[in-house]
């Protein structure tokens, strides 16, 4: 049956939600919100556009554009999207990609035409019907993420962080410093774009996912960020499970204090006071090509993989 697809507005969270629910009741996705969440990123997400694929009045699927900001290497722009489970295999999915791949690139020319783009895209590993949807609109396969998870049952681990340093909870106050700290702690990840301070304060700071008494940041004895673990609470658990989930967005730290333990002290901490706030278990994702070795420092705090997604990438040069 034909469809239609047009943006969605702040009046399309309810319904909106309600499909990446039924979506994740049947896979997981990594991107399932709240209506609430679903109009923080329509509102406050810098560029963001969601679309939806509609049957009538009826919401069948939808595709999210989060364009990242332009940089000297390029504009690299992150797609999400799916289809209603009892709606598989009509090519909606196909008609939504195309659609955000044409948003994509019109922000693009109008943000950064000078500079090469590369639209990036995930599939659960396992389903091929993803991959082949991504690899048909000449995405090409790459590196691939684990979603993992740690119970908060028992004692903690006791890892103190490295005497010369002070650890405190993330302050709003200073989220520049942080943001400009976190910039520096990623620019070696691959693919990486840095954050600006719109996608900062609205990711981070003003959410209502953020759980800054959850989260820590380390100084050096000049008062520098050192390192950092930040927390926070999705309405929608990015993991099944009862009770309450926290989760881990950023492990950070700058170059000159690896290989001192601070990720991995700074992480156990975090869990403690999880654990202590009457989290049942704490979740985050890890790059496996992440140059720091974050996938071994999770496994030694008692993270194990629950399922994992596969990269895809598109490259497109500069305008002219």
């Amino acid at each position: 049956m034909h469809t239609t697809t047009r943006r969605l507005l702040p009046d399309d969270a309810a319904t909106t939600a309600a499909l990446m629910s039924r979506i994740e009741a049947d896979h997981p996705t990594g991107f399932c919100l709240s209506p609430d969440e679903v109009v923080e990123v329509m509102e406050h997400l810098p560029g963001s556009v969601l679309l939806g694929a509609h049957d009538g009045e009826e919401l069948v699927g939808y595709a999210a554009v989060l364009p990242g900001t332009p940089h000297d290497t390029g504009q690299r722009t992150v797609l999400y999207g799916d289809v209603d489970p009892g709606r598989l295999g009509e090519g909606i999915g196909t008609d939504l990609l195309a659609a955000a791949l044409d948003v994509a690139r019109s922000i693009h020319a109008e943000q950064a035409p000078h500079l090469p783009a590369r639209y990036a895209s995930q599939a659960l590993a396992g389903r091929d019907d993803q991959a082949d949807l991504l690899r048909a609109a000449g995405m090409v396969p790459g590196r691939h993420a684990f979603l993992m998870r740690a119970p908060l049952q028992g004692p903690g681990a006791d890892l103190p962080v490295p005497s010369d340093l002070v650890v405190e909870t993330f302050d709003p106050a200073v989220a520049e410093e942080l943001r400009a700290a976190h910039n520096v702690a990623f620019a070696d990840y691959p693919d990486w774009s840095p954050a600006d301070a719109d996608y900062w304060q609205a990711f981070m700071v003003r959410a209502t996912h953020a759980r800054h008494d959850l989260s820590l940041v380390a100084r050096d004895p000049d008062g520098r960020v050192a390192g950092y673990v930040f927390a926070h609470e999705y309405a929608v658990p990015m993991a099944p499970g009862p009770g309450r989930e926290a989760y881990v967005p950023y492990v950070g730290t700058v170059p000159d204090q690896r290989g001192r333990g601070l990720a991995t002290a700074l992480l156990a901490a975090v869990l403690d006071r999880c654990r202590a706030a009457g989290f049942d278990r704490v979740t985050l994702n890890v790059d496996t090509a992440n140059p720091t070795g974050a996938l071994g420092i999770y496994e030694r705090a008692g993270f194990a993989e629950v399922y994992r997604q596969d990269f895809y990438k598109l490259e497109e040069p500069a305008a002219g």
